[in-house]
């Protein structure tokens, strides 16, 4: 059984969101052994822009939008300071709709980044913002566009239920010149350990 080969671009985007993780968990190796993590759990709405194929030749290619999405995220958090953390994520998207003729209803997404996460604790809620870079797999329907690289904005806020755990709303959106924009939107559930 042979290695898996991946086409060029892809390759090189995967080798690109992998260095940053190491990089960016080689830096969060450093930091203090009592720092505070946060693992992450988030169900939501999904949602993508795109444009299609014009319908003839001279036109401009429509815009296209999904009926229905929805999202599934995993996050880690290592804060390295009071206010100011390392945060890493993947985010799953199925699509249905949006597509054109010739093009299946149901389309997907993944996307992953690494980046840096800014907290402004505030008793039992706790409102947040984050950035990062990383890359965006899509495939299906009208956005079969393989591997495009983005970046990442998005926030939102906790609510603490006890000292380790809390539920909140958060969003983000992922774009970079590509050809799909990514947005998300739901809930997420966290346990947190270390300063505790």
């Amino acid at each position: 059984m042979g290695a898996l080969q991946l086409p060029g671009k892809l390759a090189r985007g995967a080798a690109i969101i992998v260095g940053l993780g190491v990089g960016l968990g080689m830096a969060a190796g450093t930091a203090r052994a009592d720092d505070e993590r946060t693992a992450s759990v988030g169900l939501g709405w999904a949602w993508f822009s795109t444009l299609g194929k014009p319908a003839e030749e001279g036109q401009e290619p429509p815009a296209l939008s999904p009926d229905a999405g929805g999202s599934l995220t995993l996050a880690h958090e290592r804060m390295i300071g009071t206010d100011v953390g390392l945060r890493g994520e993947a985010t799953a998207g199925l699509f249905y709709g949006g597509n054109q003729e010739m093009q299946s209803k149901a389309s997907y997404a993944v996307l992953a980044d690494v980046g840096l996460v800014f907290k402004l604790d505030v008793l039992r809620f706790v409102p947040y913002g984050f950035a990062g870079v990383g890359g965006v797999i899509s495939w299906g329907g009208p956005i079969d566009n393989g591997l495009d690289l983005v970046v990442v904005l998005g926030g939102g806020v906790d609510w603490l239920t006890s000292r380790k755990r809390s539920i909140g709303l958060e969003a983000r959106v992922a774009s970079f010149g590509g050809d799909v924009t990514v947005l998300t939107v739901g809930l997420r559930g966290s346990v947190r350990w270390g300063l505790f």
